[in-house]
């Protein structure tokens, strides 16, 4: 099999507080270097984003913000929410690649991650399912005010024959939590819900916020 990584950046221009634009842009050049198949969605607009065509759909909302209120924007979320879009998208524009591993556009701001991890990641990757690491324990607790690690969201590697199916369940999910509750959450409290009702193939293999959602996975 041959994979391919994809990532997007949406620009926000976040609090002062947060990375700026520029650090991001940093970052993202970085991993834009990595030298491995990829498609990056650049400076996307926000506008494009599935999640907030939706929202303008429904009545208002709130939004998930935990500690963070800088960060956990609600433009933020929609951003979070585009990851398994962008991936299904570079498979319907690339008929080359198999395998389509998402990484965070600006996953370099963990010093613990190495250029290598990735490059000896899509080297070896060879998923005919879905695989996400993650740090917690499958629970059938997921709550709305904070993140739940099931999944780690830096990292999901999924066949392409799957993206399709995986990508309109985690719409659907998100748009009925949205309904029944009238607030966005983040997107990995809707990955973890996704495992929960569906039967689809999601592996998951155990790691922190570190090279071990690169290193720890292993085809099966």
């Amino acid at each position: 099999m041959k994979a391919k990584l994809v990532s997007g950046y949406v620009r926000l221009d976040l609090p002062l507080s947060h990375r700026t634009h520029a650090d991001y842009r940093a970052l993202g050049a970085r991993l834009e270097a990595v030298p491995v198949p990829k498609q990056v969605f650049v400076e996307y607009p926000l506008e494009s984003c599935w999640m907030y065509k939706f929202l303008k759909t429904v009545p208002p909302v709130t939004h998930s913000v935990e500690h963070n209120p800088n960060k956990n924007s609600l433009e933020y979320h929609i951003v979070q929410h585009q990851k398994v879009e962008w991936m299904l998208d570079a498979a319907l524009e690339d008929h080359e690649h198999d395998v389509f591993v998402w990484v965070d556009y600006g996953v370099f701001h963990n010093p613990s991650i190495t250029e290598q991890a990735i490059v000896d990641l899509i080297a070896r990757c060879n998923e005919p399912d879905i695989a996400i690491p993650g740090i917690y324990d499958a629970s059938p607790d997921i709550p709305d005010a904070t993140p739940c690690w099931r999944f780690c969201g830096t990292v999901l590697i999924c066949h392409r024959r799957w993206l399709p199916i995986l990508a309109a369940a985690i719409r659907g999910e998100a748009e009925q939590h949205i309904r029944e509750t009238g607030n966005v959450s983040w997107e990995v409290n809707g990955w973890a819900r996704v495992e929960q009702k569906y039967n689809l193939p999601i592996h998951w293999y155990p790691a922190q916020h570190d090279n071990g959602m690169f290193k720890n996975y292993a085809p099966h």
